[in-house]
């Protein structure tokens, strides 16, 4: 299929959308499983549909616009069977075999009424149309705030987790939620995981980071065991069963005296068996995201990556976690790490002038050896930003999502053969990174 006819694809999908089933009068039908799902009580769980969640409209105006577009599709198709030459790509070059056909993106303001501006909308990697919208629940006495976003293995489910505010009480919690969808976004769903709710002391500076196994089985998130100054930086490591909702968690033990400390990013070996995290020790400006690593101060303590072996089912970091990379002069400042596909580690490193500093992306093995550079640029106010850098591997492991601060602003874009290829969409929150793929 050409880039011009998935284009065309995504926009019938998108005008069929729009169609509000409960306008047309079909003839009756059996009901599937998915359509047939009772009513949910429990004021923290929710289902969400598309159609719902729309205005009323009437239904001609979309079926005449899906119709125009398949008549415009049928001449595409029309037009290319009769060409003997394959057709050039038009503006995106085609994707390669077996990429992640979605990513998500925590989004605002919402063009739905609710009780956050936040949504999480999940668009089409191929073009960027919007395929579904999940708004934030809104639960009577609980305030919800979107924090993080994680892709399960099957490329069509995500994971979402809510700081979650007691309105009376004022603690919070952290809620996870399951989002799936239907073909073509039409529905969508919202369910609780089995666990749920988590503990938590507030909203994390910097979303905290959420991944899921490679067998789509477990959930490990980060959290935050304390504030500091208002804020909240993660700093312990979470594993929930999502078959059980049995969980594990390691928390804080890798603490310095007058330093805060805290965990950016996670990942899982391709395993299964281990998480891969950086650990960063800084000094937080109150009231704000910057959390300053200073080699200056007394008892300076560098970044590091460590490996956190799940099957010790929980305790300190420092007794469960093995150091697998320290910083140093070959590697300035680790501005991410993700583990890589054949147990090796992918590090985002930076060296020299913090405001307008040398991005490279590269491949060490267990030793710190360099086995290849994958991408090179320039990254700019990174100084006391754990998360200025962040790489997400996509659900398969097979491909790395870049993003960092250009001349232009935050861009998200993945690594192919040295360099940046951009997903077809625009970040729409400055400071909320496309989080799931």
């Amino acid at each position: 299929m050409t880039r011009t006819e998935e284009r065309l694809r995504d926009a019938l999908g998108a005008s069929a959308a729009r169609v509000r089933d409960d306008r047309l009068r079909p003839l009756p039908a059996a009901e599937t499983a998915e359509t047939a799902k009772p009513p949910e009580t429990t004021p923290r769980r929710s289902t969400l549909r598309r159609h719902a969640l729309r205005r009323h409209m009437g239904w001609l105006g979309p079926v005449a616009a899906a119709m125009s577009v398949l008549l415009i599709v049928a001449l595409a198709l029309t037009v290319t069977g009769h060409s003997h030459k394959a057709t050039p790509p038009v503006s995106y070059p085609a994707l390669p075999a077996g990429f992640p056909k979605y990513f998500a993106q925590i989004a605002g303001p919402s063009q739905i009424p609710g009780p956050s501006q936040l949504d999480v909308v999940i668009r089409s990697t191929s073009t960027g149309a919007e395929v579904t919208r999940a708004p934030t629940p809104d639960v009577p006495g609980w305030r919800l705030t979107p924090q993080t976003v994680a892709a399960a293995p099957d490329g069509r489910t995500f994971y979402i987790a809510y700081q979650a505010v007691d309105l009376q009480k004022n603690t919070s919690q952290t809620w996870i939620y399951q989002l799936t969808f239907t073909h073509g976004g039409s529905s969508n769903y919202l369910d609780w995981i089995k666990g749920d709710p988590f503990p938590g002391s507030g909203l994390l500076a910097n979303g905290g980071s959420m991944a899921v196994s490679p067998d789509g089985t477990k959930l490990a998130f980060t959290g935050a065991t304390q504030q500091q100054d208002g804020q909240s930086w993660p700093d312990e490591i979470s594993v929930v069963d999502l078959r059980t909702g049995a969980g594990s968690v390691w928390r804080v033990g890798l603490s310095r005296p007058g330093q805060t400390f805290t965990i950016p990013g996670i990942s899982w070996t391709s395993d299964g068996r281990s998480l891969v995290f950086r650990a960063v020790w800084c000094h937080p400006i109150p009231n704000s995201d910057v959390c300053l690593d200073d080699p200056g101060r007394p008892g300076y303590r560098g970044p590091q990556v460590r490996s956190l072996d799940v099957g010790t089912r929980g305790g300190t970091l420092d007794h469960g976690s093995t150091l697998r990379l320290g910083q140093s002069a070959r590697y300035p400042v680790i501005a991410d790490a993700v583990a890589g596909p054949g147990g090796e580690l992918i590090l985002a490193v930076l060296s020299g002038p913090a405001d307008a500093a040398t991005l490279t992306v590269e491949r060490v093995d267990a030793t710190g050896r360099r086995l290849g550079v994958l991408y090179r640029s320039t990254a700019y106010g990174t100084v006391g930003l754990p998360a200025s850098v962040t790489l997400t591997p996509d659900s398969t492991r097979h491909y790395l999502l870049l993003t960092y601060n250009s001349q232009n602003g935050l861009v998200s874009g993945w690594i192919d053969h040295g360099k940046l290829r951009f997903l077809p969409a625009r970040h729409p929150n400055s400071g909320l990174p496309i989080t799931a793929w």
